[in-house]
């Protein structure tokens, strides 16, 4: 069970506030079995005799992460080029284990985070991230990006807005294949080949429903517009707040 399946604890711990970003609570990992947490809360919750503290009981049953990279404007180098390749280093996260309870969906290979509240990879961000790294000679991180991309392409259908399960609702601009591109130019490597069955199985994603998509009527991730014209759209599948923004 993840954090935000715990009803009806996510639900009150979002709409009291208990962090100022909502993101915090779907990001925590769960210290014993979430079912009993419920119990135990559900407990609390309904007996208005017992003295309670939702901000105690939650610190007390859950992991709460932490930024592990400093937001701030101050140059670690007297050359923008040097601050940046600093912050690679920082930004770097290596590959992922399996938690029990985590809303982190694990990655094989090391990845590039945007920082801060940012824990995660995200996808289309990513492949700007990758245009950095090219120009920092990075090619390795690159490509193993690019194989926890299509790792979650194998796995789930699709790319994720990030490796978060709240995710996996939704997508973002499909760069995929753009970004086997960018590796196979900068390294002088062929091998978009490789990734063929992922591109395919991406491209079928976003155009499920495309044979017999008459004008005017939408399915999916498609819209038909009155000309004929197809076009993509993005957007949560879920008819809910999105957890992290509760």
């Amino acid at each position: 069970m993840q954090v935000y399946e715990m009803t009806p604890l996510f639900e009150d711990v979002q709409e009291a506030k208990i962090f100022t970003d909502g993101k915090t609570f779907v990001d925590c990992i769960p210290r014993r079995n979430t079912h009993s947490i419920v119990e135990d809360y559900l407990v609390f919750k309904n007996n208005p005799v017992l003295k309670f503290s939702l901000k105690n009981f939650v610190a007390e049953n859950f992991e709460i992460p932490a930024a592990k990279t400093p937001v701030n404007g101050q140059l670690h180098e007297s050359l923008i080029s040097d601050h940046i390749e600093h912050l690679w280093n920082l930004l770097k996260r290596s590959e992922d284990a399996v938690v029990n309870g985590s809303s982190l969906l694990a990655l094989p290979h090391p990845y590039i985070v945007p920082g801060g509240r940012f824990r995660e990879i995200y996808y289309w961000d990513s492949y700007f991230t990758m245009l950095g790294l090219k120009e920092s000679g990075e090619l390795e991180t690159i490509r193993n990006m690019i194989d926890n991309f299509a790792f979650l392409i194998h796995r789930y259908g699709h790319i994720p807005n990030g490796n978060r399960s709240y995710y996996l609702s939704r997508s973002q601009p499909a760069f995929f294949a753009l970004m086997v591109e960018l590796y196979a130019s900068a390294a002088n490597d062929s091998i978009i080949s490789e990734y063929a069955d992922a591109i395919e199985k991406e491209y079928a994603y976003w155009m499920d429903g495309y044979d017999g998509l008459k004008a005017g009527r939408s399915y999916k991730k498609l819209v038909c517009m009155p000309d004929g014209s197809i076009l993509n759209r993005y957007f949560d599948e879920l008819y809910m707040p999105r957890h992290e923004s509760w």
